[in-house]
């Protein structure tokens, strides 16, 4: 079914005793970020996308197509050909969606399938560097002394970091304000601007103006402190040890795409994520190498949509 021409590293697909066109061929090969640009998966997408341009001599764009928490990006990926042309960054917010939209007119399992994991990184509590809040403590002591009247803002509805802030507020007994952006760019730059005073992103968009001393993190929510964070303590040191929760970001294909080209992008994506230099910028970005193939990460994305159903059941968590 399939060969690599060993000099020119060309897949070529056949079918029905007949030779189709070579993948890649001049078409560029796009990657759909269902998220604005200046977020996370939106900044390991463009990172890929220079390297696997590279690997492959083709041409990768980057697409932003940011909605509805993710739904339109992803809705647009699942109806775009199986050809190997067409390529989505995946991420925990994609699987929690297939949990809380009933609707939803696309599934992980059914739809989608992974290419490889890329990183992950904690989800951080933050404050602007103009809010009054210095501690985790301060905030929380403010939206229990004015409840409801304190707001954190978050790359989206239905997200890792709204389950972590709704999940925190519950577990500290106050009512907080959820203010949903349309990724994680966006609600840093209001969170710099004190348009809302604090924040649950991942670490990613977060970690630039807090070098740069526009932001305070508070806690973090991994297990262990963060490396790049080791004087932010954890939400468990904190009190809150049930509260422990990482985000990842991951390359996906639609479902009928030949495994032939699954196989070679998972390979590609494994090579470049070995680079220390790619190891390197993610890092400097918040975001930890974490590659896992396509034999394994098509049953890590089943098992992450179950997970995030037993969770958000348990703590009959409204998501909207």
């Amino acid at each position: 079914m399939c060969a690599v021409a060993a000099a020119s590293s060309i897949l070529w697909l056949g079918g029905a005793g007949a030779a189709r066109a070579a993948w890649p061929s001049d078409q560029p090969i796009r990657i759909i970020v269902p998220q604005a640009a200046g977020g996370t998966n939106d900044t390991a997408a463009r990172l890929l996308a220079v390297e696997l341009g590279k690997a492959l001599n083709q041409s990768v764009v980057v697409e932003n197509r940011p909605g509805a928490s993710g739904a339109i990006g992803m809705q647009a990926a699942v109806q775009s050909r199986p050809d190997g042309y067409t390529l989505a960054i995946a991420s925990d917010t994609a699987t929690i969606l297939n949990v809380v939209r009933k609707d939803m007119p696309w599934q992980f399992k059914r739809d989608l399938t992974g290419v490889s994991m890329i990183a992950d990184q904690p989800i951080v509590v933050a404050a602007s560097a103009r809010s009054p809040y210095k501690t985790l403590r301060d905030l929380l002591d403010a939206a229990k002394e004015k409840p409801g009247t304190i707001a954190f803002g978050t790359s989206g509805l239905g997200t890792a970091q709204q389950i972590a802030g709704e999940w925190l507020a519950r577990e500290a007994g106050v009512q907080m304000t959820h203010v949903p952006y349309k990724g994680g760019g966006q609600a840093i730059t209001d969170l710099v601007g004190n348009q809302v005073p604090a924040a649950v992103l991942g670490l990613a968009p977060v970690i630039g103006q807090y070098r740069s001393g526009n932001v305070r993190i508070l806690a973090v929510t991994s297990e262990k402190r963060n490396g790049e964070l080791p004087d932010v303590p954890t939400l468990a040191e904190l009190g809150y040890r049930d509260i422990v929760l990482t985000q990842w970001v991951g390359l996906v294909a639609p479902k009928q795409t030949p495994p032939e080209i699954v196989q070679r992008l998972s390979d590609e994506v494994t090579k470049i994520l070995a680079q220390p230099e790619i190891a390197h910028k993610l890092k400097e970005s918040g975001l930890d190498v974490r590659p896992i193939p396509a034999s394994q990460f098509d049953p890590f994305l089943a098992h992450t949509v179950d997970q995030w159903q037993h969770l958000i059941t348990t703590l009959s968590l409204r998501l909207e």
